[in-house]
């Protein structure tokens, strides 16, 4: 029998995953991920994504630029969590996670358990429709658990501020 089942806390353990990045999309994809796992009583991990490719010798990364990747990583995604959310909140669980690697790939591999969602930003539509999120796309394509994806504020996409400004200009003269 076929459907889609709800974890929670006494039924089993359930995760949210979200991609982490300052953009108006992720950011609104960060505050949708804590509402979802809030209801559900579920893990959320953070996930930020992050690729070093040194112009002196591509391919190579010693074990110390790693770390401080990893620790760069980290203080981002607590910055994501300071301008969405005021900080990391205490009545969920929250695993923020850095990791190498693109991040359609590693979000992902990350998302890889049957009781996983995974949850990411959707940038505006491109022209004739299409989305210009590669990694969105790559998300809803290749993941095997159920994706959510988030648009940006209907105050942050491009044709509300281009109106705005618009409108601006027009008023100030």
């Amino acid at each position: 029998m076929g459907g889609v089942r709800r974890m929670n806390r006494r039924t089993g353990a359930h995760r949210i995953v979200v991609g982490v990045d300052r953009s108006f999309a992720g950011m609104q994809a960060l505050r949708r991920a804590m509402e979802l796992a809030r209801r559900d009583g579920a893990q959320l991990d953070a996930v930020r994504a992050w690729v070093f490719a040194p112009t002196w010798r591509p391919g190579t990364l010693t074990w110390r630029w790693q770390d401080e990747c990893d620790r760069a990583a980290l203080i981002y995604l607590r910055g994501v969590f300071d301008a969405a959310l005021g900080g990391v909140p205490r009545d969920v669980t929250v695993r923020l996670v850095a990791t190498q690697g693109y991040a359609g790939q590693v979000l992902v591999d990350h998302a890889h358990r049957e009781s996983d969602l995974l949850v990411v930003g959707s940038p505006d539509r491109g022209r004739f429709g299409r989305s210009r999120g590669h990694v969105t796309r790559y998300c809803v394509t290749r993941a095997a658990v159920p994706v959510v994806t988030v648009p940006a504020p209907t105050w942050a996409r491009a044709a509300t501020i281009r109106r705005f400004a618009r409108d601006l200009e027009r008023f100030s003269r």
